[in-house]
């Protein structure tokens, strides 16, 4: 076999339009004709082979004097403002997970002070309010993963945070009026949270090199841990405060306002289009990426193919097992940790962010380590990372199912495991969807946006059947049903999971195998 090149790194020139060297490296044209302004061309690396092994990576992507030297860090700086803003908006769902142990309903707020008793949403109510995030998800998933086609990244995520700051910062006005202004707001909550998925696919196919795609798949995938542990305490500690539950949701508010602005400021939808990303960096992002992926017209998506996609459903199945069994801690470890484990209201806030602390220690280290992993192929290892993820996930919370009353300290701990064996999803189905679909990943992301939100419709629905009166031999079935699901999903998985990039993300590929190989073709 023949080695690949290293590629040539020309001076300024001006191109009129996008043309390639005989090293595979394609310059963009530049758009600006202001000499002030106007930036280096930047060269595009890319493999021309794009089915290459990812092992390979490492070695393609040292600089010029033959070190590892990457330059600037843009990408680190859009990581960690991206995860924060995505954390903020998760924060100001969840917090109401809390703030609903606290927080009287909305027909007796008005009255609350004057008559000194507390009564709180009933069963039915919180149901609607939980759902409610569920439905204005699943109405925008389709509409938000169209407008990043058209409209980039950058613009649809900024509205979707400023959208999720007005409507939090607006609960306790809404909920003081009545129960469906309150609704209204925790639809609009969920419409500003369909937008988080598809930018965690966006971003991490811009800005992540193929080397450090599980890293950062695993860092942005841990916004909904992070809102759980920035929201649960913050929340414990504000509602039995003297500023009141309202107090939580201003907060939340404010960050959120904040994060975004300063996101806004420093993002861009592309790197090459960043005036901080320095031309090594760049070259060090779009290492071994295909030009198909580097060129891609999204607007142009493949659609049937991709849903047609075995690889694809596998993706998605393992997604669903995942997701619903994480909502169940989302939403009702803080019921299940008061009722069951005997924790105070304070306590239960600080109890509740344990679990996904661990899960977010997890999460990031498990990332890391499956860019890392040598000697095996990246389709073994997505199957292992999803197997602990999953298959782990399954026996602790089943081991739960057999928690008593009062058995605080072992049910903390059992429900911790189970949670952080979560955190190897970032090494699983999520990096698998990102190494399959390449640069149409914000579509395949949105589908599990769209199996997240449906997961918040359905677990609510599904836990209210299985516990009316929460006692323990209720969470026990819960438990059970939950770890079931999480082991039939993860078997589907591993069955049709792959990492090599699917046919129609280029052309050129030829003898994909059947699981990557859509079932209806268009080729065009």
């Amino acid at each position: 076999m023949s080695k690949s090149k290293t590629p040539v790194i020309l001076p300024e020139v001006t191109l009129s339009s996008t043309t390639t060297d005989k090293s595979g490296t394609v310059f963009q044209k530049e758009k600006s004709s202001n000499t002030k302004e106007k930036r280096n061309d930047r060269p595009i690396q890319f493999c021309l082979d794009s089915s290459n092994s990812l092992d390979t990576i490492d070695k393609n992507s040292k600089m010029e004097n033959g070190t590892n030297n990457e330059g600037s860090s843009t990408r680190y700086i859009i990581l960690i403002f991206t995860i924060l803003c995505l954390t903020s908006i998760m924060a100001n769902i969840v917090c109401f997970n809390f703030t609903v142990l606290c927080m009287p309903a909305s027909h007796r707020i008005n009255s609350i002070n004057s008559t000194n008793k507390f009564e709180p949403y009933n069963h039915q109510e919180r149901t609607w309010l939980f759902s409610a995030v569920a439905i204005g998800a699943l109405l925008a998933v389709v509409p938000v993963s169209h407008g990043i086609a058209r409209l980039g990244c950058r613009q649809v995520f900024f509205l979707s945070g400023i959208l999720s700051g007005l409507s939090t910062v607006l609960v306790p006005a809404a909920a003081s009026y009545s129960l469906q202004t309150f609704l209204m707001m925790r639809v609009l909550q969920g419409i500003s949270f369909a937008a988080c998925m598809p930018t965690v696919g966006s971003v991490t196919s811009s800005w992540a090199s193929l080397k450090q795609n599980g890293f950062f798949i695993a860092v942005l995938t841990t916004f909904g841990q992070l809102s759980s542990v920035f929201s649960m305490p913050l929340s414990g500690q504000l509602c039995t405060s003297s500023l009141g539950w309202q107090s939580v949701f201003y907060f939340h508010a404010a960050f959120s306002f904040i994060t975004f602005i300063i996101w806004y400021i420093f993002f861009t939808d592309s790197p090459s289009s960043n005036a901080r990303v320095s031309t090594r960096e760049l070259s060090v992002i779009n290492a071994n990426k295909s030009s198909a992926s580097l060129s891609a017209d999204h607007s142009s998506t493949p659609y049937l193919e991709i849903i047609s996609t075995p690889s694809i459903w596998a993706v998605w199945i393992g997604a669903l097992g995942d997701l619903v069994a994480v909502q169940l801690i989302h939403m009702f470890s803080p019921l299940y940790i008061r009722d069951i484990l005997g924790y105070s209201v304070q306590k239960t806030g600080f109890a509740a962010a344990v679990p996904v602390l661990v899960q977010f220690c997890v999460k990031i280290s498990a990332g890391h380590s499956s860019d890392r992993i040598r000697g095996v192929s990246e389709t073994t290892k997505i199957r292992i990372f999803n197997s602990i993820a999953l298959g782990l996930s399954a026996v602790f919370l089943a081991c739960c199912g057999y928690v008593q009353q009062g058995q605080g300290l072992l049910g903390l701990i059992l429900i911790s495991l189970a949670t952080a064996m979560f955190g190897f999803n970032g090494g699983g189905f999520n990096k698998c969807a990102t190494l399959v679909s390449r640069q149409y990943s914000h579509f395949v992301m949105a589908n599990i946006q769209f199996i997240w939100c449906l997961s918040m419709l359905i677990c609510p629905i599904l836990v209210s059947f299985l516990l009316p009166t929460s006692s323990v031999s209720e969470w026990r079935v819960v438990f059970f049903a939950h770890a079931a699901l999480l082991i039939l999903s993860n078997i589907f998985f591993c069955i049709f999971a792959t990492a090599k990039p699917a046919s129609w993300t280029d052309r050129t590929i030829r003898n994909a195998a059947r699981k990557n190989r859509p079932i209806f073709s268009t080729n065009v």
